[in-house]
């Protein structure tokens, strides 16, 4: 503001919005004289030292011209003063010197003595000796010649010497004279050569003007031209001598300068005359040459100019286009806004006001303002303005309802209007927000206590099936462990899957829950991949089998035999897929694949793919399959399920840090695989080798060329030599044994002729191998049975079936427990359960039953059932541990949902279990206490 008060002091002109663009365009108008001026400047003294260094040229070669002239008087002056008068020649010669005689007439005769010197000299330098006799009757005698042939001296020249005598000049002055002839030049320098006889006669020295043009030639210097006392040009090399018209009037001055006939220069000449004698020697040069030699600087200066030029007019430009323009644009947008303010001020739905710090009066205020304010706006005003002006933690937003029952939210920020400090008010009806708040609210509670009944409403029901099917699972582990024939056998393990369905159904209800409340949590555990495999599959076998399809897994060879995971949530997902698999495929076959696909030190990633050759997915249902609740349209002769199976199974999938994927094609059937990495113990590998069958031939024969491999690579894990095929005539009389995989009804199964040992392994086959007729049969989906038959039909001894062995596996505990439980049938499951593990067990039907029962040091464990009538598990915990319980408590609970375990340490127990829980599971947590009994973990 203060810059624009200024400019407009000095001139209105300069106070515009304008006035910046003007003073931009002068300073670059200022900076481009300035650049050139520079320029102008360094091209001159750039001229300036070009014409220096060729003056400095032109003189050093009028220096060698001097010297060139003076070496040559030199000489002719010292023979002149050497000369003799001689009547006789009677002195004698040598070869080093020769004697020359000048003149005729007797007793005037002069002497000359030339050294070899003085002839190699004027060889090399191409000079010829002349003496000139003076009198009317002059005569030439060329004394010494350095060219063969030589021409005759003027007659000119004979009158010019004549005169000079009569003009009785200087006898040691040197005389300069020349002849042309033919455009031939000759040089020629006289002496007299007797100053004190003018008859004496004239001693000189003869010169080509080539060779004077050649001695005086210098590039350096330019071209020369010598001009005699009259202005006359006598030697030169010029094509263009430069003019001689105005040497007399400078004949007594040297010059240096510029000549030239027209406005401009032509020449740059250097004149001086020779020192002796009254001739000049001019040096030129053109102006051209002098202006071409400077020719890098001159393009770099234009190139410079050019390039100045266009740099300040592209940043005056740019300027004008980054700064001045959007600032003229901002500067008419800032008056445009201020206008459009006050009509936004006017038009807000909001309550706008600002109010003076210092009083808290209203400065500006828009309508809404005053029909929803009134004179609160001023009565709470000091305090907004105190509140928004502190120093430590200002507050700048407030809630407040007027007299008319209208809630606003106040939102403010201290600000400076008109140059003092004011408070910017903006005011909002949260009325609406409000009720709608309220509304919130109230749902939020509904939905609470709608989620707190669907709990409790789970876990009564999770607490009231469980508990009976506990019984259930309970009574047939028990079964189990009895003698049982084989048939017997294949029905409790029919029984047992449907039990294990029936309580993986009541798992998936209860994952629906754990999901949405974040309640889900792994339990890791070692299991067999294959065992696993095989019990799923065996769970589904008599539906496939009732719908005609081909059900059978294909185990990798390279399987670890042991892992660490969550065995029941891998169950979990494997049962869903391979019960979708079933259920959407009328014809053709299921397959459950397994096969590792790394292995890392101890992790091992497993891929588990079920394919089928099912009606498929769509192409527009795929992208919606993994959504809950989504069912694919068209099916109408199957049962619809609930659409929680496959999100349940990618939620678990991701909790495993695994990976589950899908290829679908409408027609062709589905493929659903599931990528899990696992661990191994260090302790648990691949056996090189068990060698459990003989090393004899086993032919595997199959109608899926699949299986067949797959059993062939078991056979060779197991130590036999599998062959894929029949085997062939010459093979008929060899030893060996026959194994027939058939996923098909047995009925359709081919002929093979062989008279050895045969295997018939088969879906509707039992688990146990049977010895029939036709050889022995075996289970298809057990690995273990179809070794055990082979092995058998090599001959070799048998081991007993695991489940035969499971009372050897679990030791006697020898521990006297408590047990608290409601339920009769459980009661006595659990008694036989114990009594099994090597237990004595005394039985108390509430948590005041046994409370009471109860003495220290009776009893090496307390085992409570959780929910029970009067007193449940957790008060019977707590009151133990009142009462200086040491004994360790195990509660046993129906509720699956999380956090149970933690209300049960919470109350004084040691461990929790889930019903239904298994014998080996019950064995596992009472070992701690198996010899440290009375110790509370």
């Amino acid at each position: 503001m203060r810059l624009k008060n200024y400019l407009h002091q000095i001139s209105p002109f300069l106070s515009t919005p304008h006035a910046a663009r003007r003073l931009l365009r002068i300073f670059a108008l200022v900076l481009l004289v300035g650049i050139l001026g520079g320029v102008y400047s360094f091209l001159l003294f750039t001229f300036n030292n070009e014409i220096s260094q060729r003056r400095s040229y032109m003189s050093s070669a009028i220096a060698e011209a001097h010297t060139f002239f003076t070496t040559r008087e030199a000489l002719l002056e010292s023979l002149s003063l050497s000369a003799t008068r001689q009547t006789a020649l009677d002195a004698p010669l040598s070869e080093e010197e020769i004697r020359l005689l000048l003149g005729k007439t007797p007793g005037k005769q002069w002497s000359i003595w030339l050294t070899q010197r003085m002839r190699d000299y004027l060889n090399a330098h191409k000079l010829n000796l002349l003496y000139v006799s003076s009198g009317a009757e002059a005569q030439v005698w060329r004394l010494y010649n350095t060219a063969p042939t030589t021409g005759n001296f003027p007659r000119a020249m004979l009158d010019r010497l004549e005169n000079l005598k009569r003009q009785n000049t200087s006898a040691l002055q040197e005389i300069w004279l020349t002849h042309t002839s033919r455009g031939h030049s000759q040089l020629y320098i006289f002496i007299r050569l007797d100053e004190r006889d003018l008859d004496s006669g004239w001693l000189g020295l003869e010169m080509d003007d080539r060779e004077v043009s050649i001695a005086l030639s210098d590039h350096s210097a330019g071209e020369f031209t010598m001009f005699n006392s009259q202005g006359m040009p006598l030697f030169s090399n010029s094509q263009k001598p430069p003019p001689g018209q105005n040497l007399p009037l400078l004949r007594q001055q040297d010059f240096f300068g510029f000549v030239g006939t027209g406005w401009l220069p032509e020449q740059l000449v250097l004149r001086k005359q020779l020192k002796s004698s009254d001739w000049q020697l001019t040096y030129s040069i053109d102006l051209p040459a002098v202006l071409w030699a400077l020719w890098p600087q001159m393009l770099g200066a234009l190139v410079f100019c050019l390039l100045s030029i266009s740099l300040v007019c592209l940043l005056t430009r740019r300027l004008e286009h980054r700064f001045i323009t959007p600032t003229l644009h901002r500067i008419q947008a800032l008056v445009d806004s201020e206008l459009f303010s006050r009509d936004v001020i006017q038009t807000a739905p909001v309550a706008l006001c600002v109010l003076r710090r210092t009083d808290g009066r209203i400065v500006l205020e828009n309508t809404l303002a005053q029909q929803w304010l009134g004179q609160c706006s001023e009565l709470l005003g000091l305090g907004w303005i105190r509140d928004a002006f502190a120093d430590n933690a200002p507050c700048l937003t407030d809630y407040f309802e007027t007299a008319d029952g209208r809630h606003l939210y106040l939102s403010c920020a201290p600000t400076r209007y008109k140059g003092e400090d004011v408070l910017l008010c903006a005011f909002s009806d949260i009325s609406a927000r409000r009720q709608i708040e309220a509304a919130l609210e109230q749902a939020r509670q509904s939905a609470d206590a709608a989620n707190e009944a669907k709990t409790l409403f789970l876990a009564t029901m999770s607490h009231e099936i469980r508990t009976p099917l506990y019984g259930v699972l309970g009574t047939l582990e028990l079964l189990a462990r009895t003698q049982l024939d084989t048939q017997q056998k294949s029905y409790l393990r029919a029984i047992e899957g449907s039990s294990a369905t029936l309580l993986q159904l009541i798992c998936d209800v209860l994952d629906v829950s754990k999901i949405e409340a974040g309640q889900l949590a792994l339990e890791l555990s070692e299991f067999s991949v294959v065992t696993l495999v095989q019990e799923v599959v065996q769970g589904y076998a008599a539906a496939a089998q009732s719908k005609g399809l081909q059900l059978f897994a294909c185990f990798d060879p390279q399987l670890p035999d042991n892992l660490i995971g969550d065995v029941s949530r891998v169950r979990q997902i494997l049962n869903n897929l391979l019960s979708n698999a079933v259920k959407f495929t009328d014809f053709g076959r299921v397959i459950l694949r397994v096969k590792a696909l790394s292995r890392e030190g101890e992790r091992v990633c497993l891929q588990w793919q079920v394919s089928d050759t099912g009606r498929g997915i769509a192409h527009a249902d795929q992208a919606f399959i993994f959504e809950p609740f989504y069912q694919t349209q068209g099916n109408t002769n199957v049962v619809a399920g609930t659409g929680l199976g496959l999100p349940i199974c990618l939620r678990l999938t991701h909790l495993m840090n695994g990976t589950l994927r899908m290829v679908s094609e409408p027609g062709l059937g589905s493929s659903f695989s599931l990528t899990l990495p696992l661990e191994q113990r260090p302790c648990s590998q691949l056996p090189e080798g068990a060698m459990d069958l003989a090393a004899e031939s086993v032919y595997v024969v199959s109608p899926v060329r699949e299986l067949a491999e797959s059993l062939s690579g078991w056979l060779h894990r197991w130590g036999a030599r599998p062959q894929i095929g029949a085997p062939t005539h010459g093979d008929l009389a060899a030893t060996g044994v026959l194994l027939e995989l058939y996923p098909t009804p047995m009925e359709q199964r081919a002929d093979v002729h062989w008279s050895g040992p045969r295997v018939l392994a088969s879906n509707d086959s039992a688990c146990e191998p049977q010895f029939t007729a036709g050889g022995w049969t075996a289970n298809l989906n057990d690995l273990a049975a179809i070794q055990q038959a082979v092995r058998q039909a090599q001959g070799g001894q048998t081991s007993r079936r695991q489940e035969q062995g499971v009372a050897q596996v679990l030791p006697p505990l020898h521990l006297h427990i408590l047990v608290a439980e409601d339920n009769a049938i459980n009661q006595l499951i659990l008694r036989d359960q114990l009594q099994e593990l090597g237990c004595t067990v005394t039985l108390a039907s509430d948590g005041e039953e046994a409370l009471s029962l109860w003495h220290d040091d009776a009893f090496d464990l307390v085992l409570t059932d959780v929910n029970m009538p009067r007193l449940n598990g957790y008060e019977l915990a707590r009151a133990l541990r009142v009462l200086g319980c040491t004994t360790p408590i195990i509660g046993a609970t129906a509720n699956a949902l999380r956090g149970e375990d933690a209300l049960c340490l919470a109350a004084g127990m040691n461990q929790c279990l889930v019903k239904p829980f298994t014998l080996r599971a019950l064995s596992v947590a009472l070992a701690p206490y198996e010899r440290v009994a009375h110790e509370v973990l």
